[in-house]
């Protein structure tokens, strides 16, 4: 063998420069000679060039042995590349009909079932507050009541933004999708809370009632409680949100208009401005510094107001109806609930479950509301859902049908069972390919106008697919369950990685029995060739030259049978696309291939080539050098 592993390093790369040299005359035709070394590991010994053109003219002296021989590796490696290939190939052609490239990047996020965390608004603060996020968006999950024609049917339907339609890749065959990327209402001139108002009130008086109202104060939000309903009088203590929602009276009261004039509602007959106040029986703090661990103090400076009896102090009073939403008081009636929201999912959106007309169903209170004035009416339909309708897909956009949301289950406020929007006309923008389930999207702002304040499921993006993973560890910390396509991809990854070891595997065999068959070939040429050996080494040549001869022949039969059972393998591979293709395309699949060669394998397969011209030609080489020149002469 040779003495180091510099000299080998050496002559591999002699190797290389001597068919890179081959190849550039063949292509200019002998017009351009480029320079390569050419000189000895030792001074005085044989250049390496010409042990390499001494070998191709030994090789060439024996065609048909030599190309059995490089046949049988080009089968042998033919085989490993073909199997592989297929192997790389199908887990590429399964991982791109599963998941998109984006998708390795999003995750979606879920509440636990049966706990007591929701996401919310702060949940969604908090996930953005995660560095590696890009962006969170939320999905509400309704049962919609669509009519159309006389008939009605109930479907899922997906409150979500533009945004949320873009990251999920959906996109209309026909008509495009909303724009409306709303995540919250906003408040106007002569708006509070979401109540619209005149402009220009008169005959009206300070301390007027005006209906009885239903108030939800934001979670985090403390309210001052005076004894009138005007900014200048006494504060009898502080409010916060209880459970449920609270009820008052709304009555006109005293300007609380800010630097903004928002919340400004008109003037009495006097000219003076007023204002909407609440009065209602509210339980009432102070503001006192207090330690935490005292269950009467909260957030450290608000402590519990009680009597006598040590029990907390509920008394009516006024608050200014800034920071909180406010409704009309509906009746209540019973009815039936149309369907719940499941945490488990199908596919990346959550299940709604439609309940049958004729099975039995749950008796809950309703209240029925009127759609925000800010809801934009639009519907992204699937051809499912075009199908019950009976409406064709070509013909669709700009239709309308009348649809009323059910909100039920966990998205309300603690108190709240039921809530049913007033039947609405939506106009149809977009089709998108679905036809497995009927359903459609609509604007995020139309269901969350309907008292929404918990989310069925948040979909993050973060800006790198490396990060995905810790940032779903930093999101599951927050006692959240996360899902992805993610998941997925790396089962297929794992299948897939023991299906090509194992056609590996089946290759190795055909190329053990190629190499084998390359060692009987040095081996016998050895013997046919101890009288040219004997007369090399009395021409001069050293033992160690000869067994570099030797040695630079394996590894060039090797290296070409590597390279042409990478063409071959790789032809291979793609015939066998090519006649997938045919019954694919026939069937309206479109394409097939069904083979892949990453280039780190390519660059694997050339080194085992080189490897197993090494390892044949170690023995013959060895022999070589033990043959003496007198006897090598005698031999017949």
């Amino acid at each position: 063998m040779f003495k180091s592993f510099g000299r080998l390093l050496a002559f591999m790369w002699a190797l290389f420069s001597y068919f890179m040299v081959k190849l550039v005359e063949f292509v200019t035709r002998g017009r351009i000679k480029p320079k390569v070394w050419v000189g000895a590991v030792n001074p005085g010994a044989m250049s390496q060039v010409d042990l390499i053109e001494l070998s191709l003219q030994n090789l060439k002296a024996k065609k048909t042995r030599t190309m059995i021989t490089v046949g049988g590796m080009t089968i042998g490696i033919a085989a490993i590349v073909f199997l592989v290939s297929l192997g790389y190939g199908l887990q590429q052609l399964v991982v791109t009909r599963v998941a998109r490239l984006e998708e390795m990047r999003q995750a979606d996020i879920i509440p636990p079932a049966g706990g007591k965390l929701k996401i919310d608004d702060t949940t969604l603060s908090s996930l953005k507050n995660i560095s590696e996020m890009s962006v969170a968006l939320p999905l509400i999950s309704a049962v919609g009541r669509v009519s159309y024609q006389n008939s009605v049917s109930d479907v899922a339907v997906y409150g979500v933004t533009a945004d949320y339609l873009k990251q999920s890749a959906i996109k209309p065959v026909y008509g495009k999708i909303f724009d409306s990327n709303n995540l919250t209402m906003t408040v106007q001139l002569g708006e509070v809370a979401g109540v619209s108002t005149g402009d220009n009130l008169s005959n009206i008086k300070v301390g007027d009632q005006i209906r009885d109202v239903d108030y939800t104060i934001t979670p985090g939000v403390w309210m001052r409680v005076r004894e009138e309903p005007d900014a200048k009088s006494k504060i009898m203590g502080y409010t916060r949100r209880m459970e449920g929602v609270a009820s008052g009276i709304e009555v006109w009261g005293g300007s609380y208009v800010s630097s903004e004039k928002v919340g400004e509602t008109g003037v009495d007959s006097l000219g003076e401005p007023v204002d909407r106040w609440i009065a209602a029986k509210v339980p009432l703090w102070i503001l006192s510094q207090c330690d935490v661990s005292n269950v009467d103090c909260v957030e450290g400076k608000y402590l519990q107001q009680k009597d006598q009896d040590d029990t907390q102090i509920q008394e009516v009073g006024f608050i200014a109806e800034i920071g909180m939403r406010v409704e009309e008081s509906v009746s209540i009636k019973e009815t039936k609930v149309l369907g719940v929201t499941s945490d488990q999912t199908n596919g990346s959106l959550p299940q709604v479950e439609i309940a049958s007309e004729s099975g039995k169903a749950q008796t809950v209170a309703t209240k029925t509301i009127p759609l925000s004035a800010e809801a934009t009416l639009q519907a992204v339909v699937n051809r499912a859902l075009l199908s019950v309708l009976g409406i064709k897909e070509n013909e669709a956009i700009g239709k309308q049908f009348e649809a009323s949301f059910i909100v039920v289950g966990n998205l309300l406020a603690e108190g709240e069972n039921k809530i049913e929007s007033v039947p609405a006309q939506y106009k149809i923008v977009g089709v998108i390919p679905d036809n497995k389930t009927p359903m459609f999207y609509v604007p995020f702002i139309d269901l969350r106008s309907l008292g929404v304040t918990n989310y069925s499921q948040v979909k993050m993006v973060v800006a790198q697919a490396n990060d995905l993973q810790k940032t779903r560890r930093q999101v599951e910390a927050m006692g959240y369950i996360t899902r992805s396509v993610a998941d997925t991809v790396a089962q297929i990854n794992s299948l897939f990685g023991t299906a090509r070891t194992i056609l590996a595997l089946l290759g190795f065999m055909a190329l053990a029995v190629a190499a084998l068959g390359m060692f009987n070939t040095l081996t016998v040429s050895l013997m046919e060739r101890t009288r040219e050996v004997g007369l090399m080494k009395a021409m001069g040549m050293k033992s160690s030259e000869v067994q570099e001869l030797f040695l630079s022949e394996s590894l060039i039969m090797g290296l070409c049978g590597g390279i042409f059972g990478l063409i071959l393998g790789f032809l291979m591979g793609k015939a066998l696309g090519i006649i997938l293709s045919l019954f694919s395309v026939f069937k309206g699949m479109g394409l097939v291939d069904v083979s892949f060669i990453p280039f780190s394998f390519v660059l694997v397969i050339v080194a085992l080539s080189l490897i197993i011209g090494i390892v044949t030609g170690i023995y013959p080489a060895k022999r070589a050098t033990k043959i003496s020149a007198l006897n090598a002469l005698r031999y017949e």
